[in-house]
């Protein structure tokens, strides 16, 4: 085969990068990343755990701050985070597995598990609920029937939520139409999992997913009794914003009694929420992607398989979605809730990955994770220009 000069080169310049790779995460490096938490590097903040990896090699970790500021416990990479709604990629997880398994597919109607929804005039499917194009409407834009508030100090589980949702005698629009972030669409598929399956949706992912993973400190937080190992407390920063939404909500919350407000969560809902882990855990999972051992490539592909909908988005995922920073093409999802935040990025071609998880309530940990991999891209990544070098020297 006839390779030209300019692409002996272009591989040449693409192997010196891969080679050097490992040695230009250097100190310089890590201390540019500890800069972004340096408010939160002492022991009476809350604040954040990290992990960055390429392929299957772990080029840092470290935690920043309190997993609990009663008793000054640093975090770690064994303290377990609620990481919200990054845990709709384990959800979908499920529903992939499912599928592999030949027992439903994505354009199986969602009524055929959950019968309640054979009122609605349009037939929503399992696909609707994955891609966020329902139309159901979130439980937490109507009012509870209670006369509480959804502030998650008060008690409700997934149940409630769904009686709530389904509640409505009709969609906010025809499935297929719109996009609309909806934590329902996934505790409906949490259902969908335990009929199917017939285990309780926790043992479903144990057994499946977790076990098999080497993910032994993840779990699905469906009992707020339930005791936890080396589990964060979530806070959120005591400004006068905050206690203002705090106090409109009808908690008494006051102004000037420390830095930091705890938020315990006394709801058990998950499916759209609900996992807790830790980031050795997720670089487990996140390594998976790029090995391959678990689920081959069939769950590879369903993972980040796409549709284009009426509403013309086509980027969302298996509770992944897909964009772009600086010309790098990655896969994520981030999480944020009262206390935490979370996000796991992975740069596709380049095979990093970035995890951040805090247990303060700012969902600025994508943020924190965009700062980090500029600083990857501006030290390590292959350009997008020679990228495209090659691909287009390749067809010459």
């Amino acid at each position: 085969m006839k390779i030209s000069i300019g692409l002996f080169l272009l591989l040449a310049i693409v192997n010196c990068y891969a080679q050097t790779f490992g040695n230009t995460f250097t100190n310089q490096t890590k201390t540019k990343i500890d800069n972004i938490f340096s408010a939160y590097s002492k022991l009476n903040s809350a604040g954040y755990a990290i992990g960055i990896v390429k392929s299957t090699n772990v080029l840092y970790i470290k935690g920043y701050g309190s997993a609990n500021l009663d008793y000054k416990i640093p975090i770690t990479a064994s303290s377990a985070f609620d990481i919200a709604s990054v845990s709709k990629q384990f959800t979908a997880a499920c529903i992939a597995l499912l599928i592999t398994d030949k027992k439903i597919t994505l354009e199986t109607p969602a009524e055929t598990f959950i019968p309640e929804l054979s009122k609605y005039k349009d037939t929503i499917r399992i696909k609707h609920l994955i891609y966020n194009t329902s139309g159901i409407i979130d439980y937490y834009k109507l009012p509870r029937p209670d006369g509480e508030s959804w502030v998650t100090f008060n008690y409700f589980n997934n149940n409630y939520c769904i009686k709530v949702s389904l509640s409505q005698d009709t969609l906010a629009f025809k499935p297929n139409d719109k996009w609309d972030y909806c934590n329902i669409n996934y505790m409906l598929l949490v259902k969908i999992v335990e009929k199917v399956s017939g285990q309780s949706f926790k043992e479903f992912c144990i057994q499946r997913l977790f076990i098999l993973l080497g993910m032994t400190h993840t779990l699905i937080n469906d009992d707020n009794t339930e005791v936890i190992p080396n589990r964060v407390t979530p806070y959120n920063e005591r400004t006068h914003e905050i206690v203002d939404a705090y106090r409109k909500e009808g908690f008494d919350v006051n102004y000037n009694d420390g830095k930091w407000i705890q938020h315990p969560r006394n709801s058990p809902h998950y499916g759209g929420s609900g996992v807790v882990t830790t980031i050795n855990d997720l670089i487990k999972w996140s390594e998976n992607f790029f090995t391959k051992k678990f689920g081959g490539q069939e769950f590879y592909d369903l993972m980040h398989h796409t549709e284009t909908f009426a509403n013309g988005k086509n980027n969302q995922a298996f509770g992944l979605y897909f964009d772009t920073l600086k010309g790098r093409s990655y896969v994520a999802w981030d999480g944020g809730d009262y206390g935490v935040s979370s996000q796991l990025i992975r740069f596709i071609n380049e095979k990093i990955v970035i995890i951040v998880l805090s247990n303060i309530g700012t969902r600025e940990a994508y943020k924190k994770a965009n700062t980090i991999a500029e600083i990857l891209i501006n030290k390590t990544f292959i350009t997008p220009a020679i990228a495209n070098q090659i691909e287009s020297l390749r067809t010459e």
